[in-house]
């Protein structure tokens, strides 16, 4: 579903059919993938004193950091990086950068789809887990997915320049309205900020088991995720040569640090406007239906959505007040 959707809002996607072959060789590198983490899980399993560290915050973050996130990223990139030597790295003629881009989706989403069934047929996870965990990998590889198009953009460029034709394939480079920071323009910077994301996605997630105060941990999850989503979005609207949303429009440094801060305080707000929709579902999720009409049941109910609604609507009124500050400042 989430395939569909991106294929539908491509300005000029590439055809279906090899959007489909992505899924399935991302599935078979989530298999690999798969394969290197049970190694890794049967070798460090002899030692009782890393069993032990694991069991720490802090060895959730070196086994996230040195392990998990490296394979599962290194291998979402090699399925990309070895299906465009199969396809002869030519992409779509009409855009060959959004091609590769939302060939990267496909990937990542296949990837995620063969863990998901990992999970669910082990009894791991829920389906509402899954459902909220499914689009987080094609988040992170939108980085190097985007670095990947950027490049086959200047390549292409290149070659036009050479014909002596003219053409707008190069992308724009990252600056301060594209919310990614310090990129290069090689590709393993940005598997390093896939890593660096995946494993920080990892480690929120897990911090609720722990107590206070690094339990707290967690409310940086939802707001993170945002920011992520944030970042795929504009991303795509880049590969699409579509303008940014821009929220940072301050003329001195005083008023964009100000907007700063206000575009933190949203993602804060909205984010875990989202984590207490996520915890309520989570709640109500063993519950029969016809139990969610009990007075009780249903008072807690509506109390909670209309204390999640409050910060939700806060931080869209937020944002409203950036994007309508931005549109002023342009239109004077």
């Amino acid at each position: 579903m989430l395939l569909i959707y991106y294929y539908r809002r491509a300005t000029a996607p590439p055809p279906l059919f090899p959007l489909l072959l992505c899924f399935g060789w991302g599935a078979i590198f989530g298999s690999i993938a798969l394969g290197l983490e049970w190694i890794f899980e049967h070798l460090t399993s002899q030692w009782e004193d890393w069993q032990r560290f694991t069991r720490t915050l802090a060895g959730v973050a070196v086994r996230q950091l040195v392990f998990i996130a490296p394979i599962e990223e290194g291998c979402k990139l090699a399925g990309v990086i070895t299906f465009q030597w199969l396809a002869g790295r030519r992409g779509n003629g009409r855009s060959p950068a959004l091609s590769i881009f939302i060939q990267t989706i496909a990937i990542a989403l296949g990837f995620t789809a063969q863990e998901s069934w990992v999970y669910l047929s082990n009894g791991v996870a829920t389906v509402f887990d899954r459902a909220i965990g499914t689009p987080i990998h094609a988040m992170f590889s939108a980085t190097f997915g985007y670095a990947l198009a950027r490049e086959q953009g200047a390549l292409r460029c290149r070659e036009q320049r050479g014909r002596g034709a003219t053409t707008n394939y190069q992308l724009p480079t990252t600056n301060h309205q594209l919310p990614i920071t310090n990129y290069h323009h090689t590709t393993h910077h940005f598997l390093i900020n896939a890593i660096i994301c995946h494993a920080l996605v990892n480690i929120f997630s897990s911090a609720w088991r722990y107590n206070p105060p690094i339990n707290l941990l967690s409310y940086l999850l939802f707001p993170f995720l945002l920011w992520l989503f944030w970042r795929m979005e504009e991303c795509w609207r880049r590969v699409q040569h579509q303008p940014s949303i821009i929220l940072i429009s301050g003329m001195t440094a005083i008023h964009r640090h100000w907007q700063r801060g206000l575009v933190l305080f949203t993602l804060m707000l909205g984010g875990n406007a989202i984590f207490g929709f996520f915890l309520l579902v989570r709640t109500l999720s063993p519950l029969h239906p016809v139990q969610l009409l009990e007075p009780d049941i249903f008072w807690f109910i509506a109390s909670r959505l209309v204390l999640n609604s409050i910060p939700g609507a806060i931080a869209w009124g937020i944002y409203r007040y950036l994007r309508f500050a931005a549109r002023r400042r342009n239109l004077s």
